[in-house]
C-alpha cells in the first residue's frame, strides 16, 4: 500500500520546498484543492504573497517532475471550514497529515488520523564545522599551513569532507577537547592552523583594549573577519556576535562603519509610537547592541564635563565618530566604496528580497558583516520569507564565510531563557 501524506497550507507557506522534502519519505503527495485555493488567496495578501507564489510554483514543478507521485483531490466538507475539507481529503486517501497547526493536529487525531507535526523547517542548512578525532587521522603531519602541492594532498586525505570552495573549520579532537583548529581558505587554496596564531586569538583596539577569543568558535570568527571578504556571524543571545563584529570593524576601518538593522519590534503590542528627535536620535534606540558593545570596549564613560553638564562619551561622541547609522529602507541605490565596512544586525528579521538587495551593495574591496540568530525571529518573519534561512541553504560560497557561535557568556539566567523557548515544555 502506498504511503501517502497530505500537506497543510501553513506548511507550504513556511517552506515552499516541503513537497520535495516529504516526497523522500512518502510514495504519494496528496494536495486537496482547498489548499490550492488558500494559496491562491494568499497571493494577494502583502505579508504572504511571496510565500504563496513560491509554494504554487513548487507544486507546479513537482507535478512536472513527479507526475505519478502527486494526487489532487476534491472533497465536500463544511462550506465554512477549509480545515474540514483538508481533513476529509486525508481520511478519504487513507493518508497522514503534515501540518504546523496544533489545533489541526488535534482535530485530525480525534478522527483517527495520523499527523506529522512540524515546527520551522530547519533542514538543508550549511554547517562549516568538521569534527575529527586525532586518532582517526593518518598521514596528517600537523603542518602550520598546507598549500600548493601539500594542499591538494590534504584534500585527498579528507576525501569529500572539505569543499575547496567553502570556508571550512576543522576541529581535531583529543578525546572530547579541541587540540587543533584548521581553516580552509577557498580564495588562496590554503589550509591553515589557526588556534596557535595570535592574530586569530585577540583583537587590539586604539585605547589599548584587547578582546580575546573565549572559545574555539570565536577563534574561527576572528579568522573569518580577518581573511574573508564578507562574514556571517550567528549565535544565540550572549554569544558575542555583535561585540566581535563591532570590535573588528572599528579596529580595522579608518572610516566610519556603516550600520543598520531592521526597525522591527518583536510584537506590535509593545510599540510606543512616534519617537521625537532627528534621524540619529530616532534610530539610536534600535542600535542598543552596538551601544552595549562600545560601553564594554571603552568602559563606563558616563559622567560630567568641566562645565558640570552631564556627558556620555560613548553615546554623545564615540558612537557618532565611529558609526554612520543608515535606515535599512534607504539602502536602495547605495554602493559601498573601497575600504568601506557595513554591519547589518538582527539579520534574521530581514526578508529574502531585502537581504538580496543588501548583499548587492558591496564591491570587491568592501566588507559586509551580517549578524543574527535564526531562533530569534519571534514569528515576525515567516521561514519561507526569511533571508537568513535561505542564505544558510544557499551557502557555501567563497565570498562569504559563515561562523555559527556556539557558546553564551551572559549570566546563568540564560539557562532559564533557553528553557522558556523550549516548545516541548508546557
Amino acid at each position: 500500500m502506498d504511503k501517502k501524506i497530505v500537506i497543510d497550507t501553513n506548511l507550504f507557506l513556511d517552506d515552499s520546498n516541503i513537497i520535495f522534502k516529504l516526497s523522500k519519505e512518502y510514495d504519494k503527495i496528496v494536495i486537496p484543492i482547498t489548499v490550492l485555493k488558500e494559496l491562491d488567496e494568499c497571493k494577494y495578501k502583502q505579508n504572504l504573497s511571496y510565500s504563496a507564489r513560491n509554494a504554487i510554483y513548487s507544486i507546479l514543478q513537482f507535478k512536472k517532475e513527479y507526475p505519478d507521485k502527486i494526487i489532487f483531490t476534491i472533497t465536500h466538507g463544511s462550506l465554512e471550514s477549509n480545515d474540514i475539507d483538508i481533513l476529509n481529503a486525508t481520511k478519504a486517501e487513507n493518508a497522514e497529515l503534515a501540518t504546523k497547526d496544533i489545533s489541526m493536529s488535534i482535530m485530525a487525531n480525534s478522527l483517527g488520523l495520523n499527523t506529522k507535526l512540524h515546527d520551522i523547517v530547519m533542514n538543508g542548512l550549511f554547517n562549516p564545522y568538521i569534527y575529527i578525532k586525532v586518532d582517526d587521522l593518518y598521514e596528517f603531519t600537523f603542518l602550520q599551513k598546507y598549500e600548493e602541492e601539500n594542499y591538494n594532498k590534504i584534500l585527498d586525505l579528507f576525501g569529500n569532507s572539505i569543499n575547496p570552495n567553502a570556508w571550512i573549520f576543522i576541529f581535531i579532537l583529543n578525546e572530547d577537547s579541541v587540540q587543533y583548529i584548521y581553516a580552509n581558505n577557498p580564495l588562496t587554496s590554503v589550509l591553515e592552523r589557526i588556534d596557535n596564531n595570535p592574530k586569530y586569538r585577540k583583537l587590539k583596539l586604539e585605547n589599548n583594549t584587547t578582546i580575546k577569543a573565549l572559545d574555539e568558535y570565536q577563534i574561527c570568527s576572528f579568522y573569518a573577519l580577518h581573511e574573508a571578504p564578507n562574514v556571517l556571524l550567528t549565535g544565540k543571545w550572549g554569544s558575542g556576535k555583535t561585540l566581535l563584529g563591532t570590535a573588528y570593524a572599528i579596529s580595522h576601518s579608518s572610516r566610519k562603519v556603516f550600520i543598520t538593522r531592521p526597525p522591527i519590534g518583536i510584537n506590535h503590542k509593545y510599540d510606543i509610537g512616534f519617537m521625537p528627535g532627528d534621524l540619529h536620535e530616532k534610530m539610536l534606540g534600535w542600535f542598543a547592541g552596538f551601544m552595549s558593545a562600545l560601553y564594554y570596549l571603552y568602559a563606563n564613560t558616563r559622567g560630567q564635563n568641566k562645565g558640570g553638564i552631564s556627558y556620555d562619551y560613548v553615546k554623545d561622541q564615540l558612537f557618532k565618530d565611529k558609526f554612520e547609522a543608515l535606515p535599512i529602507n534607504a539602502l536602495q541605490g547605495m554602493s559601498l566604496l573601497e575600504g568601506d565596512t557595513f554591519i547589518i544586525d538582527e539579520i534574521q528579521l530581514v526578508d529574502v528580497n531585502y537581504l538580496s538587495m543588501i548583499l548587492s551593495r558591496s564591491n570587491n574591496n568592501s566588507k559586509i558583516i551580517l549578524l543574527g540568530d535564526l531562533s530569534q525571529t519571534y514569528n515576525v518573519v515567516r521561514p519561507s520569507e526569511s533571508g537568513l534561512l535561505k542564505l544558510l541553504r544557499t551557502l557555501p560560497h567563497k565570498s562569504l564565510a559563515y561562523v555559527p557561535l556556539q557558546k553564551s557568556y551572559r549570566s546563568d539566567l540564560l539557562e532559564i531563557a533557553d528553557k522558556l523557548q523550549d516548545k516541548t515544555l508546557g
